[in-house]
């Protein structure tokens, strides 16, 4: 695919990321199934979760109804319900590696898009002021719950956090130079309004 441009690169978790946004953990039907016998798949999706705003298990080649290494079909289904539910990761199916591939740069490019209908953060509106705290911090770059709750830990407030500057931000356990800058980008960033366009301030 031309318009796809591919980095190789260590990634924290998972096995594709699209920016700081997206990040997909890929598994053959016979990997799927290995990583349930050993645990795996339960601490890659947790990882997964805890370093992404949006995670997704992208799962190839795997036929409805079939055992696989000795897993039961009803053994496969309920894991993928236990991502979807439990840590909230959404499951895409693909047939192959050139449908993954399809499906991936499809993600890649609506991730990016404009969307025809106001997007609203799902989940429930938190009443308590350290509940809102922890819901506005998760709004940042990478920051899940852990994220957040030791955000708002260290700080004591959503302005103090923002106010904080990269260094006092990777200081933070769990959150480290990578998702420190991302955070600090984020927060730093000055999009244009519309009446800039014309010149008009």
């Amino acid at each position: 695919m031309p318009s796809v441009h591919v980095v190789t690169a260590a990634l924290a978790s998972g096995d594709y990321s699209v920016g700081d946004t997206l990040g997909i953990e890929r598994k053959t039907a016979v990997d799927l199934a290995r990583s349930i016998i050993d645990g795996r798949l339960f601490r890659q999706t947790g990882a997964l979760r805890r370093t992404y705003r949006r995670p997704l298990l992208l799962v190839e080649g795997l036929s409805d109804g079939a055992a696989v290494e000795g897993v039961s079909w009803p053994a496969l289904r309920g894991a993928l319900v236990n991502v979807a539910i439990s840590f909230g990761v959404p499951v895409l199916r693909s047939i192959d590696p050139s449908d993954s591939a399809q499906m991936i740069a499809i993600a890649a490019r609506q991730l990016h898009g404009p969307l025809d209908i106001p997007y609203v953060r799902p989940g429930y509106r938190p009443t308590g002021w350290q509940s809102r705290a922890l819901h506005i911090l998760q709004g940042l770059p990478s920051v899940g719950p852990r994220r957040a709750r030791s955000l708002l830990q260290r700080f004591g407030s959503v302005k103090a956090v923002v106010a904080a500057d990269v260094f006092c931000l990777a200081s933070v356990a769990g959150v480290g130079d990578a998702v420190a800058r991302s955070i600090r980008k984020a927060l730093d960033h000055e999009g244009t309004s519309p009446m800039d366009s014309d010149g008009t301030h």
